[in-house]
């Protein structure tokens, strides 16, 4: 027993990115025409698979009920994103452990449900224990867990695990290597980690991604999950090598109920709404906060989301100015909406316009997040809209300084003018100067997202602002459109898509592609659709430079 779990561990997860280079061949035609290539690529390599990538190719490959019964680590996220995380950090012990367990629970669900891993190795529906059987599920079923045909010597280290387990349980001999042999392939670094390691490309200069890798890049960043075998099938055939066939390709993906859910995670962790479940709030101040209120924000927010790029196919900005939201009874009675007659779920209704609301920076999934759990944060909500929405970053504060201020606000001073405070002082400045009067514009909005017309001590709202390069407003609502026609707004999502997509912030030698992304962004009417074909045809998604 020891040694096939030594046979089937994870020891070669520490391997070098060579060790998991696709066995495939490197003579590509030369494309695309150099112009395209003219910038400096990011550096390639391997990323760890995330949590939800690994159970979601689990169900494309074994099935539903295989997914169901795997376990995950959890992702560790760098400069905000997982996927930044999975590409910098090392594995520790624990997600070691974690995932020989999954394996085994995953592979022996597979064998107790059997119907989707026969529809890709037909034999094991006979369910006799044989070597072409073993073969032939580490042939096929081994191609779509990999992202590639495997060579002939891991075929047959595949099924010498099988045999071995075979011999090693004679009495269940059938099930024990199908169990092993699934085991190998779920904890080979070849299956947990996405591989971006290239060719030299003399045309480019560059390093160029083979046809696997290229659909391998392709599915999981608009399906979120391994390549199914047409798409692989379009690799081995030579279909996926220029733009006009990557294009072709990736239309295709978009329009699958996958892609929906691949774009909700994209702006579930973009929008930092996955965190409102974990947000705290003070019970006494904020008895009506509860986990059901924060799952309806949430639910609010993406909503809109899949308005905006599923129904409408809309120009994608209109998230920072939209009108009308969707709300249930619970969160229609906490914004004071009324519901259409009869509605029990989710409906769309406008925003009062008293209230000045606009957009997702007026819905309570950024009002609370953005908030202390006592108070408003008008910083926090200031340097937010600046990161995330311009991905702009205000300067970090000085050391030592003191960032709680003292509440109630001394003297009958109103918070807004204990804040002012910051922006006479030299050392301060540089920050709250960009922050805070973006921030104050959400003054209207406690620290749940409910209007209010004075704060926490009665002092009247005052959400006007200015920012040099953003423009002057006098509540959220202006603000909300200075954001949607904001310069800066269209290339964010550029930057958020290759950060939260690709795993890495993009680098100064990357600017002149990003900006040919966001330019044609904005010829397309900023559709995300149109975005996300733009990207996977473009040069800086196919090409990288020397592994890191």
């Amino acid at each position: 027993m020891m040694r096939l779990r030594r046979a089937t561990g994870l020891a070669a997860v520490l391997c070098t990115a060579a060790a998991i280079a696709p066995a495939c061949g490197t003579d590509d035609p030369v494309f695309p025409p150099p112009e395209e290539t003219k910038f400096e690529p990011a550096a390639g390599g391997v990323r760890r698979i995330l949590s939800h990538e690994y159970t979601r190719s689990i169900a494309l490959v074994l099935g539903a009920e295989a997914s169901e019964a795997a376990e995950t680590p959890k992702d560790i996220a760098q400069e905000g994103f997982d996927a930044i995380g999975a590409t910098i950090l090392p594995p520790s012990a624990e997600p070691i452990e974690i995932y020989e367990r999954s394996a085994e629970a995953v592979a022996e669900t597979a064998l107790n449900n059997p119907a989707t891993l026969a529809a890709t190795a037909p034999c094991v529906s006979a369910a006799q224990a044989t070597d072409s059987c073993y073969r032939e599920v580490a042939t096929k079923v081994g191609r779509l867990m990999w992202r590639r045909p495997l060579a002939q010597e891991e075929i047959d280290s595949l099924v010498g695990v099988a045999t071995f387990a075979a011999d090693w349980d004679p009495a269940n001999a059938f099930e024990a290597a199908i169990k092993y042999e699934l085991m190998a392939l779920l904890q080979s670094p070849n299956f947990l980690y996405i591989t971006a390691l290239g060719q030299p490309d003399e045309a480019s200069g560059h390093r160029k991604l083979d046809a696997y890798e290229l659909a391998s890049r392709l599915s999981f960043f608009l399906l979120s999950r391994t390549p199914d075998a047409a798409l692989l099938d379009k690799a081995e055939a030579g279909e996926l090598e220029t733009p006009e066939q990557i294009r072709s390709a990736a239309q295709t993906m978009i329009e699958s109920s996958e892609a929906r859910l691949s774009v909700e995670l994209f702006y579930d962790e973009l929008l930092r709404l996955r965190f409102l479940a974990e947000t705290a709030k003070n019970a006494e101040t904020f008895p009506t906060w509860t986990p059901e209120l924060a799952a309806a924000m949430r639910q609010e927010t993406l909503l809109l989301v899949e308005d905006l790029v599923w129904t409408r196919n809309a120009d994608i900005r209109t998230l920072f100015n939209a009108d009308y939201t969707y709300v249930n009874p619970e969160l229609a009675a906490h914004y004071g909406l009324i519901l259409p007659p009869g509605s029990t779920g989710f409906s769309k209704v406008f925003w009062r316009e008293e209230q000045h609301r606009a957009g997702f920076t007026s819905q309570g999934a950024f009002l609370a997040h953005q908030s202390g759990p006592l108070r408003n944060s008008p910083t926090k909500r200031g340097k937010a809209v600046l990161k995330f929405i311009l991905c702009e970053d205000p300067p970090p504060p000085p050391n030592n300084v003191v960032p709680e201020l003292p509440m109630p606000p001394p003297g009958g001073a109103t918070l807004r003018e204990l804040l002012d405070l910051h922006m006479d002082d030299p050392a301060c400045a540089p920050c709250h100067a960009q922050t805070d009067p973006i921030g104050f514009a959400f003054e209207s909005f406690d620290a749940i997202g409910r209007h209010r017309t004075a704060d926490e001590y009665g002092f009247p709202i005052d959400a006007t602002g200015a920012v040099d390069g953003l423009g002057e407003w006098t509540n959220a609502a202006e603000l909300g459109e200075l954001l949607a026609n904001d310069s800066r707004t269209g290339p964010c999502f550029v930057r958020g898509l290759v950060r939260g997509k690709l795993g890495h912030t993009e680098s100064s030698g990357e600017a002149r592609a990003i900006d040919a992304l966001a330019a044609s962004f904005a010829e397309g009417g900023h559709s995300m659709q149109s975005l996300l074909v733009d990207m996977a045809a473009h040069a800086l998604f196919r090409y990288v430079n020397e592994p890191r």
